[in-house]
């Protein structure tokens, strides 16, 4: 059967005037290039560009943002960092497709269906300052503290850690809502009586608030195994003397929570894109530049969204590079190849008017 077919084809091409013929190749040739340059297209490396959320000017965050942003530009990608917004309009944004990627801290909430996890970031520090004369939490009763900015996911999580130390809003403090730029150009008299704020450290809002206004730092408990409602929160430790040593601030390593930080993006991130701005995150770089590790074991760490297939790449970046996926693509590039230099014999054939006979 297939010995007639090609018989039959043979016989039809040999038929075609020379004219035709050269058409025929030329068609056949342009095609072939098509693919090829698709193939080539795919496995090149690509200058995305993607749109970041921003964060608050003076906080570490932004500073993370920046500095992922200049690191990325080393790896082919061009970060634009976009105006900040309280947690859940990042979300929405991210649903929408109308930003690519953000820091988003564990605990916010709703479901999104069109946001993924990129990588999970180590935990921001919570600090809790106070004016001096207040040295405990049960001082902090009949005080104002202030949480950062109503709406955003920092402010709902500070309530729970508060609460779940023992102090409730409305019931045991006053809770105001300031943005750090505001509390950094307040006059001192008319600050809050504590400020809770979640950081890397050093944390540059905790530094003004200490070097500046006087305050001092007390403990936040936290269990090392917290509870279900808290397990975006972990156990965490602010070393002695992090914020000054004449007074020292703190005077001893003080007892906090940690809270998660994901990145997260949009599931029409190319993956190549997300696998280069991942190098870029997870670069000795950057760990020097943030004072931070980077830990790639934590990587998965859960935020309630699916990986993202950048990240699924990342991951198994380390697999063996004989792997049946790898050899299937590799089989696939020799048949085109092979392909390729058929057509061109016979396109050479082709236009030297010549007839040809098809095995």
């Amino acid at each position: 059967m297939a010995r007639e077919l090609s018989d039959t084809l043979n016989r039809l091409l040999n038929r075609l005037p020379p004219g035709r013929r050269r058409l025929l190749a030329a068609c056949l040739l342009a095609t072939l290039a098509a693919i090829a340059l698709g193939f080539l297209l795919d496995v090149m490396p690509r200058r995305a560009v993607l749109r970041i959320a921003g964060s608050e000017v003076v906080s570490n965050r932004q500073f993370l943002t920046r500095m992922l942003q200049e690191e990325a530009a080393r790896h082919g990608l061009t970060l634009r960092i976009q105006p900040a917004l309280d947690a859940e309009q990042t979300l929405e944004q991210l649903d929408r497709h109308q930003i690519d990627l953000a820091f988003v801290q564990a605990g916010a909430p709703g479901r999104y269906r069109h946001v993924t996890q990129l990588a999970a970031i180590p935990p921001e520090l919570v600090h809790l300052l106070t004016r001096p004369g207040i040295d405990q939490l049960a001082e902090l009763k009949g005080r104002r503290i202030d949480l950062g900015e109503r709406g955003k996911q920092w402010s709902d999580n500070a309530r729970q850690l508060l609460a779940f130390a023992g102090l409730r809003a409305d019931r045991d403090y006053l809770e105001s809502n300031l943005p750090q730029e505001e509390l950094m150009t307040l006059p001192a008299e008319q600050l809050p009586d504590a400020v809770a704020t979640a950081s890397y450290l050093p944390s540059m809002l905790a530094d003004f608030l200490v070097r500046q206004r006087g305050y001092r730092m007390i403990d936040l408990p936290f269990p090392a195994t917290p509870s279900s409602r808290l397990g975006w929160a972990a156990a965490a430790e602010i070393p002695a003397f992090l914020y000054g040593a004449a007074p020292a601030v703190p005077p001893r390593p003080l007892r906090t929570a940690g809270v998660n930080l994901h990145l997260l993006a949009n599931d029409e991130v190319d993956a190549k894109a997300e696998y280069q701005l991942l190098q870029a995150l997870y670069s000795p770089a950057m760990a020097v530049r943030m004072k931070i590790k980077f830990d790639e074991a934590q990587l998965t760490l859960p935020s309630g969204f699916p990986l993202a297939r950048g990240a699924q790449a990342f991951l198994e970046r380390d697999s063996p590079l004989i792997s049946r996926e790898n050899f299937e693509k590799a089989k696939s590039l020799g048949g085109l190849l092979a392909s390729l230099m058929s057509a061109l014999l016979l396109a050479r054939r082709w236009f030297r008017g010549e007839k040809v006979e098809l095995d």
